[in-house]
Parts: C-alpha cells; sequence; structure tokens
C-alpha cells in the first residue's frame, strides 16, 4: 500500500479523515478518503501502488472493461453507453473541426474511439489494460494503444484530448496533466468527466455512494478542486456540462451495496433518487452526479 503525505495537488501535509468506504467489487477492504484543508481535494490513502492496483479491477461488475449483461445494471449498461458516446462525439464536433487530431486516454472497449474514427476525427485511443486493449480489437476492430506510448508521443500532436472518467485513476496525476499539456496544439481543448462527490446522491448514500468506487478512485474531485488544479497547468475552463445518466447509474449501484440486494423496491428508490439528484443540481447548485469539464489550452 501507498500512503501519501501531502495532497497530490497542492503538496500540502496538512490533511483530515473525510470517510471510510469499502471496496463492493473486489476486496471487501475498508479504505480512507482524505480530504486536503488548503484546495479541499479528496484523495483516497493509503491506496494499492501501481503494481498493485490491477488486481482490483477484476471484478464482474466493472463492466466498462467487459461484455457481460448479467444482472440489471449490466444490461441498461450498453444502451445507455450508445447513447452518451453519441452524445460524447457531438460534443466533440462543436468544439474542433472534422479531421482534427484526437486523444482519448483510458479507452476502456474503444467503443468511443470507433464512434470518433467513424465520424471523421483522427483519432488514438490510450488503454493501460492489455484485457481492454484485447477486447476493442476483437469486439469492435479498433486498434488501442497502451497507455505508456502516450507518455512517448510528440509534443503539441492533439487538437483535443478527452478523459472520460479516468483521471481519478491515474496514480501519476501531475506527470499525466503535464502530459496532456505538452500533447495539445495551441488552444487545444481537454474534456475530462469525473464524478462529482458535491452532488445530491453523494450527499444521500455517503460511503455506500458507488462513485467512490473504492480503491480504484485514487481522487474525488469536487468543481472547485478540479478547476483549481488543471488551471495550474495553463489551462482555462471554458463550460461544464452534465452527465444526466449518472446519477441513476451510480444510485443502482449505491442501493445494491447499501441494502446488499437488487430487490425491486431497491430500484424504485435508486431510480427516484438518481431523478431528485439531477433536478437539485439544475434547480439549486449545478452539482450533477458527474460532470464533464471543457479546458483550453491557454498558448
Amino acid at each position: 500500500m501507498e500512503l501519501l503525505n501531502e495532497c497530490p495537488s497542492c503538496g500540502t501535509q496538512d490533511k483530515i479523515e473525510y470517510l471510510t468506504c469499502k471496496d463492493f467489487g473486489y476486496s471487501g477492504s475498508y479504505f480512507t478518503i482524505n480530504q486536503c484543508v488548503r484546495c479541499g481535494l479528496l484523495f483516497t490513502s493509503p491506496r494499492p501502488d501501481e503494481a498493485e492496483i490491477g488486481a482490483y479491477y477484476k471484478s464482474d461488475d466493472y463492466v466498462s472493461h467487459t461484455n457481460k449483461s448479467k444482472g440489471i445494471i449490466n444490461k441498461l449498461y450498453p444502451i445507455v453507453r450508445n447513447i452518451a458516446v453519441n452524445q460524447k462525439v457531438r460534443l466533440v464536433k462543436k468544439l474542433i473541426p472534422k479531421n482534427s487530431y484526437v486523444a482519448d486516454l483510458g479507452a476502456g472497449n474503444g467503443y468511443f474511439v470507433k464512434a470518433l474514427l467513424k465520424a471523421g476525427f483522427q483519432t488514438k485511443g490510450y488503454e493501460p489494460s492489455p484485457e481492454a486493449i484485447k477486447l476493442a480489437k476483437e469486439t469492435f476492430d479498433t486498434n488501442l494503444l497502451p497507455i505508456e506510448s502516450f507518455y512517448s508521443s510528440g509534443n503539441e500532436e492533439f487538437n483535443c484530448i478527452t478523459l472520460w472518467h479516468v483521471l481519478e485513476h491515474v496514480h501519476t496525476l501531475k506527470k499525466t496533466l503535464n502530459n496532456i499539456k505538452l500533447s495539445l496544439k495551441k488552444d487545444g481543448i481537454l474534456i475530462i468527466a469525473v464524478p462529482n462527490p458535491a452532488s445530491k446522491d453523494a450527499e444521500f448514500y455517503k460511503e455506500f455512494w458507488a462513485a467512490y468506487d473504492m480503491p480504484r478512485h485514487l481522487y474525488h474531485f469536487t468543481p472547485e478542486a478540479l478547476t483549481s488544479l488543471i488551471e495550474s497547468f495553463n489551462f482555462t475552463l471554458l463550460d461544464t456540462k452534465p452527465m444526466l445518466f449518472d446519477s441513476t447509474y451510480v444510485s443502482l449501484l449505491s442501493e445494491r451495496y447499501k441494502a446488499k440486494s437488487s430487490k425491486p423496491i431497491q430500484i424504485i428508490k435508486a431510480f427516484y433518487r438518481g431523478i431528485h439528484s439531477n433536478m437539485h443540481a439544475a434547480i439549486y447548485t449545478g452539482n450533477y452526479s458527474s460532470l464533464i469539464y471543457i479546458f483550453r489550452k491557454n498558448g
């Protein structure tokens, strides 16, 4: 296990214990979320190091790298994924011209990369999991690159770099962000989507909130903490957008963790909580369960 003695974002050594959560997906162990007293970043510590973390992804619940269809959550995933991917492609089309160069970091099974290629973008997908790279080729006939090759890529190669629920998994946080800065062209676009621990569903489910996803999620970004971190790398925040499906999807998992079952009443509760979270964000706070952040590189 790796103990963090300072904040991964601002380097401050002062932190407080924020919450203790169980790993519901693999080990059943408990992990602590700490909060930096300076920048507010929430981060998992102690945490598995890079050599250990791979084992924690070997779970049937980790559906982004699989094609399993067991259970309502896994059955819903492909449907929601198709809708979400189309929305993501439309967003990229609005931000950069066709035929631009795009890198997708943490490409998973390659579904989004294939959609971008079909839409006419010059796209490279980078993925740390050999199993996911193999799945992308076998299932979608999409060639992904090992994530290590991104760190050796040429400077200012891409017009846009995307990370869809990826940054919270990255051990080398500042190294990755620095390489993203170097790999983007002048005025390039950075799109980051992460769960939001300031959302209403996170407030309700507390230690059962599935988007904490311990210990696979190493960081838990509020809007203020993420914006502060990315802007320290010479980026400007252009806009934020909600991921509306995430509140219900996360609530379905959270209800199962909390009740230790997936009975119809838990499913009804999850849909209620997901809708309530989105409505509260829309009317009052803007703190949806997951947010998409759009940044521009300054110069």
